[in-house]
């Protein structure tokens, strides 16, 4: 084998290790692994799950160590040597502060649940816009093969035309009636493929692809041809939404956080205790560690209340409620409009169902036609005009199945994600 013929053998197999494919199940387990947006989920939960034990752990003792030691000279020197040395080790435990610590680890808990609520919840909705974008890809390329198939239909069709008007067969008007459907079938052909290239760039973006990467990206098209008619819709119970619980567990952050400057006007208390073994004045001063040791420990109940601020404890506590109520009506606002969403999707669905069977059934009937049109044409009982309608009207019949084949395929797709369930449905 010569040398060029093995450096194309080696360019070839390496060009091919660069093309890598995409079905919906794998585009949805590398974005998981690579998406920016999915990413930042997992850090926030993590980020929640470090601050709920750092509030539990602010409930239990702490112990610190200090130790200083080196040199503190005057000038004139008022201490017979100019070392400094100290060490000590306290442990203390605030018993009660208020309630301050306890209700912020429950709030630190909530956020915790929050946040993984959160989680699943955007989890499934990027699944739902990588399976819709995936769903809008597999409809471009179905358009696609449309239209190059309409376009080869048309032009073999001209070509007959042609060369039947170049012979005085055919009239000039026929002649052209057929050159402006090749230009009209070129122009949507154009199209149809820009369609493809858009979705392939988008899909490309959701699913997290590195912008230095130089792979081939391939997506395998979900098929669109035997779909099932019917997606179960039952009466859905808005409050196993993953929304509706994340906004119940944030009003009841919201009310504690009212209820935390709430407490600053009353009389507040105070429960700590501490234990703390130390030694001073060790170096250089004849004396040893033990010497100066000395071992303290306390436990000190401390009342504070503020008598007169003009005001000030009890405007922040009627601030915090305004702004608690407002926050509630923005949550309860979103709420509705999930609710409302629901009960549209449900409505949708039904008309999606109804469309893609009456797609179906135009579907059939225009490919019976085009079959009668194409037997009377050959037999010169039909006119070219009657070809192309019939030929446009069956791609318009293509169009409109493929299109509410996509469309009810969504709304499956959105019922899930709205159940919770479109996740784990799409990694089956």
């Amino acid at each position: 084998m010569s040398l060029s013929v093995l450096c194309q053998k080696i360019t070839a197999e390496s060009a091919l290790s660069q093309v890598e494919s995409f079905d919906l199940k794998k585009a949805i387990l590398f974005a998981i692994q690579n998406s920016p947006s999915f990413d930042s989920l997992k850090r926030q939960v993590n980020i929640s799950e470090l601050e709920e034990k750092s509030a539990a752990a602010k409930l239990l003792p702490s112990l610190d160590f200090t130790a200083t030691h080196g040199i503190v000279d005057t000038s004139p020197r008022t201490d017979e040597v100019p070392w400094d040395s100290k060490l000590n080790i306290e442990l203390t435990e605030s018993l009660y502060d208020n309630g301050v610590t306890r209700r912020n680890h429950r709030i630190a808990v909530l956020a915790k649940n929050q946040a993984e609520f959160n989680f699943q919840d955007q989890k499934n909705k990027n699944s739902l816009e990588i399976a819709s974008q995936f769903l809008l890809y597999s409809l471009n390329i179905k358009l696609l093969e449309i239209q190059e198939n309409q376009f080869s239909l048309v032009s073999k069709q001209y070509e007959m035309i042609s060369k039947d008007y170049y012979q005085g067969i055919k009239t000039k008007n026929d002649f052209l009636r057929f050159k402006t459907q090749v230009g009209r079938a070129e122009i949507d052909l154009v199209n149809a493929k820009s369609a493809v290239e858009k979705s392939q760039q988008e899909l490309q973006r959701l699913i997290g692809i590195e912008l230095t990467s130089n792979a081939e990206i391939v997506f395998v098209p979900i098929p669109l041809d035997n779909l099932n008619n019917e997606v179960p819709v039952s009466s859905f119970n808005l409050e196993n939404h993953l929304q509706y619980k994340t906004a119940q567990i944030q009003k009841e952050i919201n009310q504690l956080n009212v209820d935390l400057i709430a407490r600053k006007n009353l009389p507040e208390w105070f429960l700590s205790t501490g234990v703390s073994y130390g030694s001073a004045d060790y170096l250089e001063t004849g004396r040893s560690f033990s010497d100066n040791a000395l071992v303290s420990w306390n436990a000190l109940l401390t009342v504070k209340y503020n008598f007169f601020d003009w005001g000030i404890r009890s405007r922040d506590r009627e601030v915090a409620i305004h702004k608690n109520n407002i926050q509630n009506n923005e949550l309860d606002a979103n709420l509705l409009s999930l609710k409302s969403s629901l009960n549209q999707l449900q409505i949708n669905i039904k008309q999606i169902q109804k469309n893609f069977g009456l797609a179906k059934d135009l579907l059939s009937l225009e490919k019976s036609n085009i079959d009668f049109i194409e037997r009377e044409y050959r037999n010169g009982k039909a006119q070219y005009l009657d070809l192309i309608t019939g030929l446009n009207n069956l791609a318009d019949a293509k169009i409109k199945f493929y299109s509410a084949a996509s469309d009810l395929q969504t709304a499956r797709y959105t019922l899930l994600y709205h159940q919770g369930k479109l996740y784990e449905d799409l990694l089956k």
